[in-house]
C-alpha cells in the first residue's frame, strides 16, 4: 500500500507542471491580418458613404471632349506658292500673312484693267463732247415748252412747300413719340420700384415683420404703377403709329416733289428738244450712256483685278494656332483648295454627352469642374452654358426609327455645352478634341 504523503507530493508536482506549461495563443500574423481587414472594411464603408453623398450632389461623364472654332484657310485665287510664312502649330494673329502666291499674273491683269478704264473714259469724253446742239425749232414749240416749264416750276414750289409742312408735322410726331417713350421709361422705373417694394413687403409679411396693411399698400401701389405703365405704353404705341403715318405722308409728299422735279426736268428736256434736233440729240445721248456703261464695267473689272492681287497674299482670318498645314513651296493651288486650318485657342468649350437620366437637375449657369486626361491632377473651372434640344441619336446620319416594332429602350445621351471660366485656358493647354471628364455641381 502506497504512502499517502507520496501521492500528495506527486499531485503537487503535476499541478506545478500544468501551471508552468505555456498557454495556447493566437498567431501574430493572424492578428495583423484581422486588423488590416477591419481597417479596410471601415475604409470601404466610409468611401462608399462618400461616393453616395458625392453622387447626390454631382453628375459626371467620361463621354466628353474639347470643342472650338477651327477656321479652314483656302486659296481664293489660283496660283503658284512662292512663300509659306508659317509652320505647323505656329501661333498667329488675325491678319498675319500665311502664304503668298505668285502675284505677277494678277499684276498684269491689274495693269490691263487700268488701261481698259482709261480707254473707256476717253470714249465717254468723245461721246459727250460730240453731242451737237441743233437749231431752234419753231417759236410755237418754244412757247409751249416755256409754258410747260413754268407750270412745272410752280408745281415744284407748291410740292416743296407741302413737303416742308409734312416734315414739320413729322418732327412734332417724333417729339411726341420721344416724350411718350420717356414716359414709358419713367413708368417702367416706377413699376420696377413698386414691384420690389411689394416683394420686400411680402417677404417681411411672411416673417411677420410688417402688418397686412403695409403689404396691401405695396400691392395697390404695384397694381397702380402697372396700370400706369400700360397706359404709357399704349400712348407710346399710338405716338409711334402717328409718327409712322407722318413719315408715310412725308415719303408720299417726297414722291410728289420728285415727280414735280421730274416734270421740271422733262420740261427742260422738252425745251432743249424744241431748240435742237431731237433725233440727233437722242442718238448722241444713247452713245454717251453706252460709253458710261462701258466705263462702269471697266472700273468693276479694275476693282476685281485689285481684289485678285490682294487675294494672292493669304492672311489669317482669326488669331490662333496653325494646324493641318498641307501647302508647300512651289505648289500650284487652284481656287478654293484648302491650305491649312487655324484653331482658335481663346474660345473653346466642352461638349459633354450626359445620360438623359443624369440631367434631371442640370440647369444653365451651374458650376462645373473639368479634368483632362492629358494633364492628370489639373482641374479647370467651368459652368453649364446650354443643353442641346435633342439627343445625339436624333441628329445622327441614320436616326433611330422606333415605330418598326423592334424597339429596345436604350438610355440616350444628350450633349451639354460647358464654357470655361475666363482665364482658365490662359496657357492654351486645352485644344479641340481632347478627352475630358466634366463634373457638374448640382447643389
Amino acid at each position: 500500500m502506497r504512502d499517502p504523503e507520496i501521492d500528495v507530493a506527486e499531485s503537487a508536482r503535476e499541478f506545478q507542471w500544468w501551471r508552468l506549461r505555456p498557454q495556447p495563443r493566437l498567431p501574430r500574423r493572424r492578428l495583423i491580418t484581422l486588423g488590416i481587414a477591419g481597417v479596410l472594411l471601415v475604409g470601404a464603408l466610409a468611401y462608399g458613404v462618400y461616393l453616395w453623398h458625392h453622387s447626390q450632389r454631382h453628375v459626371s461623364t467620361d463621354d466628353a471632349f474639347i470643342a472650338g472654332h477651327i477656321a479652314p484657310v483656302s486659296a481664293r485665287v489660283g496660283g503658284t506658292v512662292v512663300a509659306v510664312v508659317v509652320g505647323d502649330n505656329q501661333e498667329v494673329k488675325a491678319g498675319d500673312v500665311l502664304v503668298r502666291l505668285d502675284p505677277r499674273d494678277y499684276e498684269v491683269a491689274l495693269a490691263q484693267a487700268q488701261a481698259a478704264v482709261e480707254a473707256a473714259r476717253g470714249e465717254l469724253l468723245n461721246a459727250t463732247t460730240s453731242v451737237p446742239l441743233t437749231d431752234d425749232t419753231t417759236r410755237s414749240l418754244v412757247r409751249e415748252a416755256d409754258a410747260f416749264l413754268a407750270a412745272a416750276n410752280h408745281g415744284q414750289e407748291i410740292a416743296g412747300h407741302d413737303l416742308e409742312q409734312r416734315r414739320s408735322e413729322l418732327r412734332a410726331k417724333q417729339g411726341a413719340a420721344a416724350a411718350a417713350a420717356a414716359a414709358v421709361q419713367a413708368a417702367e422705373a416706377d413699376f420696377d420700384k413698386a414691384r420690389l417694394d411689394r416683394d420686400r413687403a411680402a417677404e417681411l409679411f411672411r416673417t411677420q415683420l410688417v402688418a397686412r396693411q403695409d403689404l396691401d399698400h405695396a400691392e395697390a401701389a404695384f397694381k397702380s404703377t402697372r396700370a400706369m405703365l400700360e397706359v404709357a405704353r399704349h400712348k407710346l404705341a399710338q405716338s409711334r403709329d402717328d409718327e409712322r403715318q407722318a413719315g408715310a405722308a412725308v415719303e408720299a409728299q417726297g414722291a410728289t416733289v420728285a415727280q414735280a422735279r421730274q416734270r421740271v426736268a422733262q420740261a427742260q428736256a422738252a425745251l432743249a428738244t424744241a431748240a435742237g434736233q431731237r433725233q440727233q440729240v437722242k442718238v448722241r445721248e444713247a452713245t454717251v450712256e453706252a460709253a458710261r456703261g462701258r466705263l462702269q464695267l471697266a472700273e468693276a473689272n479694275l476693282e476685281q483685278a485689285r481684289l485678285n492681287l490682294d487675294y494672292a497674299t493669304i492672311r489669317a482670318p482669326l488669331a490662333g494656332r496653325v494646324t493641318k498645314k498641307t501647302v508647300e513651296l512651289g505648289q500650284v493651288v487652284p481656287s478654293g483648295q484648302a491650305l491649312l486650318s487655324i484653331v482658335d485657342l481663346e474660345d473653346i468649350w466642352v461638349i459633354a454627352n450626359y445620360k438623359e437620366t443624369q440631367l434631371s437637375e442640370v440647369r444653365p449657369g451651374q458650376s462645373a469642374t473639368v479634368s483632362v486626361d492629358t494633364y492628370p491632377g489639373v482641374v479647370f473651372r467651368a459652368r453649364v452654358d446650354s443643353i442641346q434640344s435633342g439627343s445625339g441619336a436624333v441628329f445622327s446620319l441614320l436616326p433611330p426609327e422606333n415605330a418598326t416594332g423592334n424597339y429596345v429602350k436604350v438610355v440616350q445621351r444628350i450633349p451639354v455645352k460647358l464654357v470655361l471660366t475666363p482665364g482658365e485656358n490662359s496657357r492654351h493647354l486645352l485644344v479641340p478634341g481632347m478627352s475630358v471628364v466634366p463634373t457638374i455641381v448640382l447643389r
